[in-house]
């Protein structure tokens, strides 16, 4: 199933029937990829569908002005031309309306397993720093660590500026820097005297280790939900 489009619900044929296979094919697709515990980014596009479908419907006036219309005639004096939606049949509305009936209470039902599955692993994750933190922590190393394996990835992150659509009220990048493997000798605190005396640039870097008993998905799961944890704890 490719991505479903913002416009999905106008795009193609405008039948209600048309539409409720698109948005079961989709949502079909989504429920796979969060069984297997892929939450990205079919969570954060499906809380933007559900948003833009509550929006259409309580703004349906707003968005019929925006098609198409062509000149019906000049009136006046003064001249004034008189232009005239091309969207003129009802039975539009009609679909729309049953379209948006259809998909918004699926959409919000498999919203709300994404977010308790995000909220499960996001509790199920342990974030604690590694050594001494210092007094500007918004930039340094993210340890990503399953206690099943013997390898942490690293990962440099850095917190930019403050942004309302982001978990935890910050934009956090992520740059993967190396692999490293951890033993009973190369502790956390060891690899990060290693990160330091190799990457001059950051001197004293905050670093966090994320342990997590379970493998999951790094790019879909793992790196966003670290994202949001980072931004609380440096807030």
């Amino acid at each position: 199933m490719k991505k479903l489009q913002s416009d999905w619900f106008m795009q193609n044929w405008i039948d209600a029937e048309y539409q409720k296979y698109v948005v079961m094919a989709y949502l079909q697709a989504v429920r796979q990829n969060f069984t297997d515990d892929k939450l990205c980014p079919d969570l954060p596009d499906l809380r933007s569908h559900y948003a833009d479908g509550i929006r259409f419907s309580q703004g349906k006036e707003t968005l019929l002005s925006a098609f198409p219309k062509r000149v019906s005639g000049v009136s006046g004096p003064p001249p004034r031309i008189e232009y005239k939606s091309e969207v003129t049949d009802p039975a539009f509305m009609t679909e729309m309306d049953a379209i948006m009936e259809f998909a918004l209470p699926r959409f919000q039902e498999m919203l709300i397993e994404g977010q308790q599955r995000w909220a499960d692993i996001a509790g199920s994750l342990t974030l604690a720093p590694v050594g001494l933190m210092p007094l500007r922590p918004e930039e340094g190393y993210l340890l990503l660590y399953a206690t099943n394996q013997s390898e942490a990835q690293i990962y440099q992150f850095s917190l930019t500026f403050y942004s309302d659509q982001e978990p935890g009220g910050r934009m956090v990048q992520l740059r993967y820097v190396e692999a490293v493997r951890r033993s009973l000798v190369n502790t956390f605190e060891n690899i990060k005297l290693d990160l330091i005396r190799k990457h001059r640039q950051l001197p004293n870097p905050a670093t966090y280790r994320l342990e997590t008993s379970r493998t999951y998905p790094v790019q879909e799961t793992l790196l966003p939900i670290a994202r949001q944890l980072l931004a609380q704890a440096v807030a």
